[in-house]
């Protein structure tokens, strides 16, 4: 009798549990015919991600995380069939050049930066959207967002956005959206993100010194790349546009005025809320920032700390996560520790023990909301890992590695925190720059249970590899190794995947600074100059792994973002800047000539 009451209540439960789904998927249907479903794509949708819940009620729950509806809309696009609007165009599978559909000049040194993105709005995912032929009346185009890293003049923007982005516009070329100096004593450094609507963005500018928050609400078809508009700054509102609201970090618990140059801001979509770090080590956090007035939280009471001091003043931070189901913070440091913060109270220094990198973290967490998972990526391991155990840290010492460990259920959990250790190297050579976010493939994120695996491009020898970290059921297995990269050890960017259902290929994108191999299974273009690639892994990399595509992009490239799904031709794109100068195409003359390249690149095998 216990058994059938007990499978009464299961039945029950996923019976409830699909009427919620059905419901809310009848709503969202509902509120379709009024609303655009808009798909906003930049840097913290790489760091939190979302493999195939277990059951409906799981799948419901998360379906309130603004981040888990993008990514189905994004993975739902790319498993639609031919029959079906959303689906991703593609032309025969062969190897080829990765070819630029364009690049757009944004001034001499301008890019991204090294492990870090431009932003993608597309306001409707299921076309595209041009600027000519206008769209109608309440609708916007499609545009992408790059930062410069440049101080802002009369003549040199700090951000800038393009639209008219497919091959399948009108003209088929990119127009300037908007192009602004947002200041002329700072630059933007770090990743931009968007407000959901994607009418504000919001940085991280350096000041005079001093790392400022910058809300900016832009106004369609002002300011050029030769002549970028300085928006007006205070009582930012629609009508004013353009306009941005500047919010300086306080200096509340710190003896110096912060600076933030590795640290880009992420967007808590719930609550109007943004997290972001600075050179100091500490997390500061903001209020009201695209739906009110953007204000710091500073509370220097024991019981409530804000900004939070994680480091003392021993290392930067990384880029935030925010974990909405915990009310934390997840943020990495360069003095090797990952900081665990109660995102009401910020208070105490809540990290794991042992420190886990040496030197420390090059890039944020990435963190699996379903499976409760925590990933961070060290160049090389900490010394203070002992591999005989004898202070009880299990671990091998000084080698390239992935860390996993639980999300902790409360930061003060996050001490002595159990962990896996992944080698992804056969030496001790650490990558010579940064080790950068890596990405998992398809099978990890559509199989139940989190089985697949995560790629990340690390060490073989004295150059550079893609590795493959086995999980079998949120189990990690013994890493393998892919194919050599380079010819000596030089920087790797981080790791992008893309899956396309309708040839069944699964692909990830990732670039050198220098040094690609140019001959057999990896064939770049020139050893002189850096190289992106992409491979096919729907299955397993190995040694003998050839390249799907290739091309040569100076000084490596930046993070790398994926296009929305549509059936225009062209409309399925990848976006990235070089991290040196080099050639531009432009647009009807503009953009044209030598500099820092804002490049939208056809997908693989792609139109």
């Amino acid at each position: 009798m216990k058994s059938k009451h007990s499978r009464r209540i299961r039945l029950a439960q996923i019976f409830l549990g699909a009427m919620l789904l059905i419901a809310l998927v009848m709503v969202r249907g509902t509120n379709a015919q009024r609303e655009h479903a808009h798909l906003v794509t930049d840097w913290s949708h790489r760091h939190v991600v979302f493999s195939e819940p277990k059951s409906l009620m799981k799948r419901f729950q998360l379906s309130s995380n603004h981040r888990y509806v993008q990514q189905w809309m994004r993975r739902q696009a790319e498993r639609r069939g031919d029959r079906d609007e959303w689906r991703w165009r593609h032309a025969p599978d062969h190897p080829k050049q990765l070819q630029g559909d364009w690049s757009m000049n944004m001034g001499s040194g301008a890019t991204v930066g090294a492990g870090n993105y431009p932003a993608k709005f597309s306001f409707d995912p299921s076309t595209a959207r041009c600027a000519n032929p206008a769209p109608p009346v309440g609708q916007q185009p499609d545009f992408v967002v790059y930062n410069t890293s440049l101080n802002g003049s009369s003549s040199q923007a700090t951000i800038v956005a393009f639209d008219n982005l497919y091959t399948s516009c009108t003209g088929g070329t990119p127009l300037t959206y908007w192009a602004y100096n947002t200041g002329t004593t700072g630059a933007v450094v770090t990743s931009p993100v968007l407000s959901f609507d994607g009418s504000q963005v919001a940085f991280i500018q350096s000041t005079a010194g001093a790392a400022t928050l910058v809300v900016l609400r832009w106004k369609a078809d002002t300011g050029t790349l030769a002549a970028p508009v300085a928006p007006t700054v205070g009582g930012c509102t629609a009508l004013t546009a353009p306009c941005q609201t500047n919010v300086t970090f306080s200096t509340a618990n710190a003896d110096t005025t912060p600076t933030d140059s590795f640290s880009s801001p992420f967007y808590d979509y719930a609550h109007d809320v943004l997290y972001v770090g600075d050179d100091l080590g500490f997390l500061h956090k903001f209020t009201g920032v695209f739906f009110g007035t953007p204000t710091e939280v500073v509370a220097t009471g024991p019981a409530n700390l804000w900004p939070a001091n994680l480091t003392m003043g021993f290392g930067h931070l990384s880029s935030p996560v925010y974990v909405d189901s915990f009310s934390e913070v997840l943020v990495t440091a360069s003095d090797g520790d990952l900081y665990a913060v109660d995102s009401t109270g910020g208070v105490g220094k809540n990290a794991i023990d042992p420190k886990l990198a040496s030197p420390g973290f090059d890039d944020g967490p990435l963190v699996d909301i379903t499976t409760g998972k925590v990933y961070v990526f060290a160049r090389a391991s900490s010394e203070f890992i002992d591999s005989n155990a004898v202070f009880g840290f299990h671990g091998i010492p000084n080698v390239p590695s992935v860390f996993e460990m639980d999300i902790p259920a409360t930061p003060s959990d996050i001490h002595f925190a159990a962990y896996i250790q992944s080698v992804v190297s056969n030496s001790a050579t650490p990558i010579t720059s940064a080790f950068y976010l890596g990405a998992f493939d398809d099978d990890y994120y559509s199989t139940s249970g989190a089985s697949g695996n995560l790629y990340v491009c690390s060490t073989s020898g004295t150059v550079n590899a893609i590795w493959g970290i086995p999980i079998t059921n949120n189990v990690t297995g013994t890493p393998f190794l892919g194919p050599t990269l380079t010819t000596s050890n030089v920087g790797c960017s981080s790791i992008t995947e893309f899956n396309n259902t309708n040839t069944n290929i699964d692909r990830i994108f990732v670039s050198v600074t220098g040094s690609p191999v140019t001959g057999g299974n990896i064939n770049c273009p020139s050893s002189a100059t850096g190289c992106i690639m992409t491979f096919r892994v729907d299955s397993p990399v190995s040694p003998g792994t050839a390249t799907s595509a290739r091309a040569a992009v100076a000084g490596g490239s930046s993070g790398i973002i994926i296009d929305n799904s549509s059936t225009a031709t062209g409309a399925s794109q990848v976006y990235f800047t070089p991290l040196a100068n080099q050639a531009c195409a432009g647009s009807g003359g503009v953009g044209t000539g030598s500099g820092g390249c804002a490049i939208q690149a056809s997908q693989v095998n792609l139109n």
